[in-house]
This record gives structure tokens, C-alpha cells and sequence, in this order.
């Protein structure tokens, strides 16, 4: 008899329940083509974006694999922004057209036939980046020492940087000015080291004198510095952007304490590349006679290769991008895709041209679809969920690409931005899916290991326009992956 009320309360809940559902989910499964077999089956889901609805405009889409059945749709073709979900899309583009074996390259390059038996090089020392976001100051340190091992002690001619892979805009239209005081948000250009972030240490000298900036190599970066060293223990530190590109520093360091270490992204324009080679040039004791400045190539000057640095493969680069959200990495592989598809310096436009054009030669629909930048840190970016998915349906049904990446996705509960998320019983190991995360927006697109070998391919994107919480909606991301998996998994 106990066991009768039960059931009965239960049914009387879940009738009050599905009644008191806001109209915002009424509309799910209006006007579909390929409806699920019961409304029934999708009640749970439908629950959870009406609780989402109450506080954001979320868009949903779910797909299976297999049978390109779709599971689940709602508001599926309205634009969102996606933040960190652009990855997505950035990441299918370049392995698509790059190729999984891509890799950059950093050179050292001369006009000079040889280097004569006095260790004099009879021209130029023209260094080519390429746009590698991995080089870093000791992988130019090492190109360097490879210049002494070839017993060049003299450079005859000038030092000439060359960074004409992009174009000079390293921070893309719609990005906030907060996001530009971060490592994260730092420009992107070709001459890149270090990821454009330089990390300095502050050393206490005598009590009431200034603290000494120590920067890498003794290079110098547009930074002011009025922290004093003092004899109190009880010191502070604070860092502001100037309107120039240069950084404040103020406070105080402890006579006694050990130096304090800061970190800051290059400002756009301040030459750092520049200044790395020419002071590792002068700590590796090679003097150049000429001038040292920017320049491009010119192409009707017959160039040889002296020192040559090759990056890790496409396939491999695409990782830390997908698993840790590393925007630079982003932007990059972005304007190098605007770069080799048009044949002229990649900018922000031509790279957005262009990954447009590879998603519509590969049978994706973008018409309502605005390209910014590769790493979703502008907020002009506009997606729809259902072009997630068909995206993410392109990269896995493609043999050469596929394996490449459905691998750098993070994993739900073991690896990458989801390592704390999606851990349950059910779930772990079953998300391969990208995070996205910003002021306003929450989104998570990807794969979910479904019964008898299927996929499931889903986007869930939610935008705020109060900027609330987002630890609710990513909830209501975790949420509705189970709720799928439940039900198709």
C-alpha cells in the first residue's frame, strides 16, 4: 500500500513539474524534421533548460552520429556567443587545411655566400618568425649558440627581424581592455617568444633605495618602476597598465626578502623580439656593424638558411590549445590559416575569410555565423549551436584529421579544463568536450560515447546579459551531458 502512495506522489510531482515548465522550453521540439520517438524521453532535459531560461538565452543541440538522428533541438540556429567554444571551430580549420604534420618554423637567414675564416659574416642576419607560439627565449638562445659553433663572431651587415607573417593588429576587435592586462589576452604577433609574457623579478637593494628590475637577458620593456626598498616586512606590490603600452609598478620590497617575481604581457608594438636578439647576440659576444630594425624580406634577394628551428607538429600544437584553452595558440594557428590560404600577412579579416571559406568548401553552413579571432576572446564572435555540431561532425567523420582532434579535446573528469568536471560514474571518460568561459557566457561542445559504438555530438552554449554566476550554468552543462547519456548512452 506504502509502496502505491509512493508511486502516485511521484506521478502527481512530476505532472506539477512538467506543468510549471517556462515557456522558454515549451518550444524544444517545435517545427523539427526529425523529431525524437517520445516527448517523454526528453522531459529531464527539457526541465533543465527551462530552469536556464529563467536567467539566460541558452541554445542546444544534439545530433547522433550513426544515424544523424536528432536528439535534441532548441534554439539551435540562433547566433550565441561562444567564447572559448570558437577553438572548436579554429582548430578544425587549421588541421583541415594545414594538415596534422604542419609544423612553423624560426630562421636565421643571410644574402652572405659563407662565412669567411675570420669568423665575419659578409652580410645580413635576417631572422624569420613564422608565428611559432611555442618559441621561447632559450630556443632563441640555442638558435644563437648555433652561431657561434659556426664560428661567426661578426655580423657585417644589419640585424633584421622579420614578423611579416601577420600584420602588426595583435589584439582583436572586441576584446575588452581588461583581458589586455593578462598573459591570456596578450597580442598576438609572428615575432612571438615566450608567448608575448615575460616574467621579471624585483630585487631589494639598500633600505630607501629603489629596487632593481631584473629582467631576461637584460632586455628592456617599457616598465616604471617606483617600488623603494624598506626595512619593514610589511610590503605590497601593485601593477597598472599605462595609456602608452608601459606598466607602473609601485610599492615596496623587504630589505631581507627574496626577489618578488611579476609577470605581464609584451605591450603590442614594443619591439621584445628585437630586443631578445640583439641582447643574446651581445651576451654570446657577437657584434653586429650595421643597424638593427624591422623589416620584411625582400623576395628577389636569393636567401640561404644558416640555423633552422622547427615547432612540434600541428597535431601536437592543437593539445594544449583544446585541453588548457591557450588563446595564443588560438590566435595564431588562426592567422597563420588567414596567412597561407590568402598568401599575404594574416590579419584578423583575411584569417576570419578564410576559415569561413574552408568551413563552406567542407559543407558547413555560415551564414549567420561572425568570425573574430581564432580563440574566442572577442565578443563579437557569433556561432549557432547547430554549426557547432556540424562542425564537430566534419572533424569526425575525416580519417586524416579525426584522431588528431578528438584527442586534444579535454576528457570529462580526467584531463584538460575538464578534469573537475563530469567525474561521475557515469560520465568519466565518456566527454570529450571544449570548455568556454567568459564575462556573460558558458558553452561546452563536443562528444559524448553513446551504446552500440555511437556518438553523440552536442553544443550547449548560454549567454547572460546580467553576467551572472557561471558556475550554475556550467551545472546545467554537466547536467544536461547526463541527461543525454541517460537517455541515448
Amino acid at each position: 500500500m506504502q509502496k502505491i502512495k509512493y508511486f502516485v506522489k511521484l506521478v502527481l510531482i512530476g505532472s506539477l513539474l512538467a506543468l510549471s515548465l517556462p515557456s522558454c522550453a515549451s518550444s524544444a521540439h517545435k517545427n523539427k524534421k526529425n523529431s525524437v520517438d517520445s516527448e517523454a524521453s526528453n522531459q529531464n532535459l527539457d526541465q533543465l533548460v527551462g530552469g536556464v531560461c529563467k536567467r539566460a538565452d541558452t541554445g542546444v543541440f544534439a545530433q547522433s552520429f550513426n544515424s544523424s538522428k536528432i536528439l535534441y533541438t532548441y534554439k539551435a540556429d540562433t547566433p550565441f556567443s561562444p567564447a572559448s567554444n570558437m577553438k572548436v571551430i579554429t582548430a578544425y580549420a587549421a588541421l583541415k587545411y594545414l594538415g596534422p604534420d604542419f609544423r612553423y618554423h624560426t630562421r636565421f637567414l643571410t644574402e652572405a655566400s659563407n662565412v669567411s675564416s675570420g669568423g665575419v659574416l659578409a652580410g645580413n642576419l635576417y631572422v624569420k618568425f613564422d608565428g611559432d607560439p611555442t618559441l621561447q627565449l632559450q630556443n632563441l638562445d640555442a638558435m644563437v649558440k648555433q652561431l657561434t659553433l659556426l664560428g661567426i663572431h661578426t655580423i657585417q651587415g644589419s640585424l633584421v627581424i622579420d614578423g611579416s607573417r601577420y600584420d602588426s593588429n595583435g589584439v582583436s576587435p572586441g576584446t575588452m581592455d581588461g583581458d589586455r592586462r593578462y598573459c591570456y589576452g596578450a597580442p598576438v604577433e609572428a615575432a612571438i617568444l615566450n608567448k608575448n609574457c615575460v616574467s621579471f623579478r624585483l630585487l631589494p637593494t639598500r633600505v630607501g633605495e629603489p629596487a632593481q628590475v631584473d629582467l631576461p637577458y637584460g632586455m628592456q620593456l617599457p616598465i616604471m618602476s617606483s617600488v623603494s626598498t624598506s626595512a619593514s616586512h610589511n610590503c605590497h606590490l601593485s601593477m597598472e597598465a599605462g595609456q602608452n603600452g608601459d606598466y607602473h609598478i609601485n610599492g615596496c620590497v623587504s630589505v631581507n626578502a627574496k626577489p618578488s617575481s611579476l609577470t605581464i604581457p609584451v605591450p603590442q608594438g614594443s619591439q621584445f623580439s628585437e630586443a631578445a636578439m640583439v641582447a643574446l647576440l651581445q651576451l654570446h659576444h657577437i657584434t653586429v656593424l650595421g643597424d638593427k630594425h624591422f623589416a620584411v624580406n625582400d623576395p628577389k634577394t636569393p636567401l640561404r638558411v644558416i640555423v633552422d628551428v622547427p615547432s612540434k607538429t600541428l597535431a601536437e600544437l592543437v593539445v594544449p590549445m583544446m585541453k588548457h584553452s591557450d588563446n595564443m595558440f588560438a590566435n595564431t594557428l588562426f592567422k597563420t590559416v588567414g596567412a597561407h590560404y590568402n598568401q599575404q600577412p594574416g590579419t584578423w579579416q583575411n584569417s576570419a575569410s578564410a576559415v569561413k571559406a574552408i568551413l563552406q568548401a567542407n559543407g558547413i553552413e555560415t551564414t549567420s555565423m561572425v568570425i573574430i579571432d581564432g580563440s574566442g576572446l572577442s565578443q563579437d564572435n557569433l556561432v549557432t549551436a547547430r554549426q557547432f555540431v556540424d562542425v564537430l561532425r566534419a572533424a569526425y567523420r575525416d580519417p586524416k584529421i579525426r584522431a588528431a582532434y578528438f584527442d586534444a579535446l579535454p576528457v570529462g573528469g580526467l584531463n584538460g579544463s575538464l578534469k573537475n568536471r563530469l567525474g561521475f560514474h557515469d560520465t568519466i571518460g565518456k566527454v570529450h568536450a571544449k570548455t568556454g568561459s567568459m564575462k556573460g557566457v558558458s558553452a561546452l561542445s563536443g562528444y559524448l560515447m553513446a551504446k552500440d559504438n555511437d556518438v553523440i555530438i552536442f553544443s550547449i552554449l548560454v549567454n547572460d546579459d546580467f553576467h551572472g554566476s557561471l558556475f550554475g550554468y556550467r551545472s546545467f552543462e554537466d547536467k544536461a551531458c547526463r541527461s543525454l547519456l541517460y537517455q541515448y548512452g
